[in-house]
């Protein structure tokens, strides 16, 4: 038979990881907190690491339906406007130099995707209003135990529920978030309410001395995604759901270019949250449990990696299900060595990129141009970024 494998929760890792399994005829039933199944209204950079497992879970025509594929990423300085550009599609587009495309995409978009292709192959594996309270385990199996009373049994639990994962709380203790004096500010704005020149298809990146701020198209181009990180230590609320005002938003962007700020006008509903640090964990799995996503290795958003890597994860839980379905303990331990080094590298990597991000060089226009220009340099940005995108989950030894 089968193994039966159980996920504690229904975000983007968990229905990926539950789509390669089931693609791969490993039964797994997902149990949500939620009473329905959505998704907080934010952008997603989907790199080449992400769109490769993503087009071979058979996504492809929905990522492209609902994306914004793009060939370059720009950065701005945040007093002049001035501009560089990281690829040059016309030499190499990101297909042609990492072997699969680059997409902007609603968060929403993608989770209801994922949702679809899920329910396609088994219409009943999400378990809405399931808030997992507990587990326990044997040689034989693990319980799921939910808060109403039920018991769910299996040969495997996957925790993928997030930043404030009860199963890892149970695996490990809790954890120990650490605010990073960084405040950031989300929003959407109708892309008819912008500017022409502000709707292209490409992902900016503004950079200040204090702060910075990335934009980019999403939901088929109908939306810009803004995300602002400013410098500031009187906000620590870790909500995506709290809302704030323009006239906050302006007060921690002065003196930055009229382009942002036709950004911030149009947004009619900003949101702010203050970013935390959790240490990535130098354990994930202990006999037939294991962890995914921001529950084992949550990561600052300063190099648009968190989604993918819990793309990756999942697609990686799956291949090594299949190749030791007989012995569940022995695949975790395969996913997570697999897996965790590269993880704890890129929550590193982009917490160090805040202060690459926010620079006092910044401040002057012309030093600020000289910064720009030596630490984007197309030495560097390769540096910085190619082997992240060329990861490939599909053939990754495990």
């Amino acid at each position: 038979m089968s193994p039966h494998v159980i996920i504690a929760g229904a975000g983007i890792g968990g229905l990926t990881a539950a789509l390669a399994l089931l693609r791969s005829g490993i039964d797994c039933d997902l149990y949500e907190q939620a009473p329905e199944l959505r998704e907080v209204g934010a952008g997603l950079q989907l790199a080449p690491n992400g769109t490769r497992v993503l087009f071979a879970l058979g996504l492809e025509p929905a990522v492209r339906r609902d994306g914004v594929e793009t060939g370059n990423k720009t950065v701005r300085l945040w007093s002049t406007g001035q501009t560089w550009s990281l690829f040059d599609p016309t030499v190499a587009t990101p297909t042609e130099r990492f072997g699969s495309p680059m997409y902007l995409m609603h968060r929403g978009d993608l989770h209801a995707m994922l949702v679809e292709a899920v329910r396609a192959v088994k219409p009943g594996a999400i378990h809405l209003n399931s808030r997992c309270a507990d587990f326990e385990q044997d040689e034989r199996q693990v319980c799921l135990k939910l808060e109403d009373g039920r018991r769910i049994a299996g040969d495997v639990l996957i925790g993928a529920d997030g930043l404030h994962s009860r199963i890892r709380q149970k695996l490990f203790g809790p954890a120990t978030p650490k605010f990073t004096g960084i405040l950031a500010w989300r929003g959407l704005a109708p892309m008819e309410k912008l500017p022409e020149h502000l709707r292209k298809p490409v992902a900016t990146q503004w950079l200040g001395p204090n702060g910075h701020v990335t934009c980019y198209p999403v939901h088929r181009g109908k939306l810009l995604n803004m995300v602002g990180e400013v410098e500031r230590d009187d906000w620590r609320q870790e909500s995506w759901v709290e809302p704030g005002t323009h006239e906050e938003a302006y007060k921690d962007f002065p003196g930055w270019h009229r382009d942002l700020l036709d950004i911030l006008d149009a947004i009619p509903q900003l949101y702010k949250w203050g970013l935390h640090l959790r240490d990535p964990l130098p354990q994930w799995s202990v006999g037939r449990v294991s962890l995914l996503g921001d529950a084992c290795h949550a990561m600052l958003p300063f190099l648009g990696q968190g989604g993918n890597m819990a793309i990756e994860d999942g697609y990686v839980l799956g291949r090594c299900m299949v190749e030791f379905r007989d012995d569940p303990v022995t695949a975790l331990k395969r996913y997570e060595a697999a897996r965790r080094e590269r993880t704890t590298n890129i929550v590193q990597r982009s917490a160090a990129m805040a202060a690459t991000f926010h620079n006092d060089a910044l401040t002057d226009s012309e030093a600020g141009a000289n910064y720009i220009s030596t630490n984007w340099h197309p030495d560097k940005v390769r540096t910085r970024y190619d082997t992240i995108y060329m990861y490939d989950a599909i053939r990754v030894p495990v």
